[in-house]
């Protein structure tokens, strides 16, 4: 007689299944949230994993495994989403996670701010120092010090509320607020005003960017600031850029760089430029470019780039040097990944190209390509792309380009080989897998499998000059970021010190109740509401 399982056992055996498929099929994804690098003033430098420090630039994206330190006099901003995260001069942030809904960093040392408008952006926050966990309870404005008193964190309140956990007791701040925490005491008092909170708020409260993208898009406040919306009866909401030279394309002025696990990303030079180049898709109209974010205002996840790869080891027929090409996707070309990703990242990641009818010649234009020498992406993880970096190939060549995928570079990867597994078994420093792109004839074109880099990091090398076809990133964009006084720092008036530190501070005496016990001493663990008096 075949045994039988009983219903309710099924039903839990189904359920089980189901769970352990949904979590394979997303721990397939890479997170749909990266961090922007929106203000870099004086020495700013950013890690990933065990790699080596490198200077800061513009637009440069932010995400798990990321650590930033800024030098004496510096300031550094970067923004994920509707929450801004700041960092004073002599102070070190590290990224621990950044996940579709997980935000967690630690400060090592120095003065950071963190300040949150939608209630949205706290899911998952957390932000640790040694002696400290802070998680906010609503949308508002806390700054953090860690090691500027030996042993101390100092906590401060300026909008909303936060909760506080330490060693020896949790309490609940208030906007006005403060808490002191060692390892052996919690005290709390009134909130110390310090210059770096001056540094403005320059998002404006009803952005006309918001009617068209959620503030989910990391970058959106700058296209408000440089260019203009108009509605398109094809495409919907187009945003046109008004500081652009002519003859200019879009992925024509930046940089590619390998960031794990996407592969080559993109990072534009202009100010406003990182919204359009990882959301969206872009549109040619006459000889004018515009960035279509769809007509959905759901959210979307974040993209390396949305281009289309050319070339490769393939070449023009006409004797030119081999090279590979890019140009940028419109609103009727899928964008499939070139990383592991499953089937449900694929569509939302293409809800712009959705219900889209298809025009005719639409991908054969390949309209905007620029192109670099096949080398150039093989050799270093970074690679600049020159401004005006056009190809000038008639539209036969470009359209017999075959689609491609430019080579993974040889070493110096962003994370360590030892990457860190997640419960289930897989690497987050998955390798890129052939890049497709699949347009409206419903055909998906694939690529050679790139070369395997070699994992191990690349020894230091001794220092040379700089040889002019593989120029040294700069430390700021070539195109430098056109913000107004409002927006970045320079609001003081005056010079920034170059060693500015707070001033001592009074002891703090313990708050007790009214039966004389003092609260938050050691051993107490309950949780204190604080309230103004």
């Amino acid at each position: 007689m075949r045994a039988t399982l009983p219903f309710p056992c099924l039903q839990a055996v189904c359920a089980v299944l189901l769970s352990s498929a949904c979590t394979f099929a997303m721990a397939e994804d890479p997170p749909a949230r990266v961090g922007r690098i929106s203000t870099v003033e004086g020495q700013v430098l950013v890690r990933a994993g065990d790699g080596e420090a490198q200077n800061a630039l513009l637009n440069w994206p932010i995400t798990t495994d990321n650590r930033l330190s800024t030098q004496r006099g510096a300031l550094a901003e970067f923004r994920v989403g509707a929450a801004a995260v700041r960092l004073d001069g002599d102070s070190e942030l590290e990224v621990s996670e950044l996940e579709d809904d997980s935000f967690k960093a630690h400060l090592g040392y120095g003065t950071v701010s963190v300040r949150v408008r939608n209630p949205d952006a706290l899911r998952g926050f957390e932000l640790t120092t040694a002696q400290a966990r802070v998680t906010l309870t609503q949308p508002g404005w806390v700054r953090i010090e860690a090691g500027r008193q030996p042993g101390t964190s100092v906590v401060s309140v300026l909008e909303g509320a936060a909760d506080v956990d330490g060693a020896t007791g949790s309490v609940t701040l208030r906007a006005g607020k403060r808490a002191e925490l060692t390892d052996d005491a919690l005290r709390t008092g009134a909130l110390h005003r310090v210059a770096f909170d001056h540094w403005p708020e320059a998002l404006p409260a009803a952005a006309p960017a918001l009617r068209y993208v959620t503030d989910d898009t990391t970058g959106y406040e700058e296209l408000d600031r440089y260019g203009a919306w108009h509605e398109d009866a094809e495409y919907g909401p187009l945003w046109l850029p008004s500081t652009v030279p002519a003859g200019w394309a879009p992925y024509s002025d930046g940089r590619w760089t390998w960031i794990a696990p996407w592969g080559w990303t993109w990072v534009d030079n202009a100010p406003w430029g990182y919204a359009p180049s990882h959301y969206g898709r872009w549109v040619l109209l006459g000889h004018r470019w515009g960035w279509a974010p769809g007509r959905d205002r759901g959210r979307v996840p974040w993209a390396p780039a949305l281009v289309g790869w050319v070339g490769g080891g393939h070449g023009p027929q006409q004797g030119a040097r081999p090279g590979v090409g890019w140009f940028p996707l419109s609103p009727h070309d899928r964008y499939v990944p070139g990383y592991r990703a499953s089937a449900d990242y694929e569509r939302r990641i293409n809800r712009v190209v959705e219900g889209r009818r298809a025009v005719a010649g639409e991908r054969e234009r390949r309209a905007g390509m620029s192109m670099l020498p096949g080398e150039r992406f093989g050799a270093q993880r970074t690679v600049d792309v020159p401004r005006r970096n056009r190809t000038s190939m008639p539209p036969p060549v470009m359209q017999s380009l075959p689609l491609s995928t430019a080579p993974a570079p040889a070493g110096n990867w962003q994370r360590p080989f030892d990457a860190p597994h997640g419960d289930n078994g897989f690497r987050r420093d998955w390798v890129n897998r052939p890049g497709r792109l699949q347009t409206d004839d419903g055909q998906t074109h694939m690529a050679p499998r790139p070369m395997q880099p070699n994992r191990p990091p690349v020894p230091a090398q001794p220092q040379q000059p700089p040889i002019p076809a593989q120029p040294v990133m700069p430390a700021m964009p070539t195109l430098p970021p056109v913000q107004d006084q409002v927006g970045r720092p320079g609001w003081r008036g005056e010079q920034r010190p170059h060693a500015e530190r707070p001033q001592p501070r009074p002891v703090i005496e313990r708050p007790f109740d009214a039966r004389g016990v003092e609260r938050g001493g050691p051993g107490r663990s309950s949780r204190m509401q604080e309230t103004e008096h």
